[in-house]
């Protein structure tokens, strides 16, 4: 503790020379960085370095340092003076704090990141579970849909989940004399969405839309365990955290006003209508999604990345995901990321060549 005291000690020494020397030869009009009297600053610095090395009052004194050292007009003074000053920054940043034991991070969203830092490198026996949620009119359907094609996995929304829902219900009561697609089109003419046989009496007295909402959870969660896929909404991310299910979750948006307008081109519509459409939309994603998980959808703390899909575009926003995975990814996924990127690149080029033609 000592030793540590003395160290702080001369560290804030060194932090208040430097300061006087860069005032001196810099000519700043504006005064020194640090105020006062030697002892003053220097136990007040001092006091700091031993609690919070890292806060923001030493980060600001010594950043005020740094840009007026970087104005001195003298090559040589200037060098010895930021070789000082870099070297102090390395002590600092040596040090051990108590924020160290406080960092960020939570354990265990880690665990259930496989793109996190802290977590192991794809196998063969891990899948890629990519669940996206995006607002109406943020291509966020197009980017995820591209993800899955040029990664080659599957592809889920709720279109395709009513679907396969239905085909195996009408699968498990199909009789053996009868066709499976014949089944399925004497269920679909039921009114209302019919439940599997085997989750019936798990199900039995719920909503028709609770009761295809829990199948659909359950089927997320096996096929989590099978297969690689992008999925859409559904409230697949909450889904797979609480089933303890490593996954990627992204959000996609764009300003307000960007979705009105491709919506509006989109389906011809009015401007006026497209926005109604977006709001609409909009609210109903964030009623399901509060409905089942309790949580307020597109809050950027429930997700691993937002992204602004107006900012990159679509193919851009696709490009930027596999860049964030593509590190940590199984050796086959990793390889069809990479193939996807040099034809990605191959044809920019081919573009620019066209345009200087």
């Amino acid at each position: 503790m000592e030793q540590k005291q003395n160290n702080c000690r001369a560290l804030a020494e060194r932090i208040y020379d430097l300061d006087e020397r860069v005032y001196r030869l810099s000519g700043s009009t504006l005064g020194r960085t640090l105020i006062g009297g030697r002892e003053k600053v220097v136990a007040l610095l001092e006091r700091e370095l031993s609690l919070f090395p890292d806060g923001e009052l030493i980060h600001s004194d010594l950043a005020l340092i740094g840009n007026m050292g970087r104005t001195i007009s003298d090559p040589a003074a200037r060098k010895e003076l930021m070789m000082e000053y870099n070297e102090i920054l390395q002590e600092i940043s040596g040090m051990e704090t108590a924020r160290d034991a406080y960092d960020i991070v939570d354990e265990r969203r880690i665990t259930l990141n496989p793109f996190a830092t802290g977590a192991k490198k794809f196998t063969t026996e891990d899948r890629l579970v990519i669940c996206i949620g995006r607002t109406y009119g943020s291509a966020g359907t197009d980017i995820g849909f591209k993800l899955a094609d040029n990664l080659h996995i599957n592809y889920y929304d709720a279109t395709i989940f009513k679907d396969v829902i239905e085909r195996l219900q009408a699968q498990k009561e199909t009789p053996k004399n009868q066709c499976v697609e014949d089944r399925l089109k004497q269920l679909r003419s039921l009114r209302g969405v019919r439940l599997i046989t085997s989750n019936f009496n798990r199900y039995h007295g719920l909503p028709a839309e609770d009761a295809l909402f829990f199948n659909q959870s359950q089927y997320i969660e096996e096929r989590s365990k099978k297969e690689d896929f992008v999925v859409m909404g559904r409230c697949a991310d909450v889904i797979l955290r609480n089933a303890g299910i490593p996954h990627v979750s992204i959000f996609i948006t764009a300003p307000f006003e960007i979705r009105a307008r491709r919506i509006m081109e989109l389906h011809r519509i009015s401007y006026r209508e497209a926005c109604r459409e977006v709001r609409r939309e909009d609210g109903k994603h964030a009623r399901f999604y509060r409905r089942y998980t309790g949580y307020e959808w597109g809050n950027a703390v429930h997700y691993d990345l937002c992204i602004n899909s107006a900012s990159y575009g679509i193919e851009e926003s696709e490009e930027l995901i596999i860049r964030v995975i593509k590190a940590r990814l199984r050796d086959d996924l990793a390889a069809e990321a990479e193939r996807h990127e040099a034809a990605l690149a191959a044809e920019v080029a081919k573009r620019e060549q066209k345009q200087t033609e």
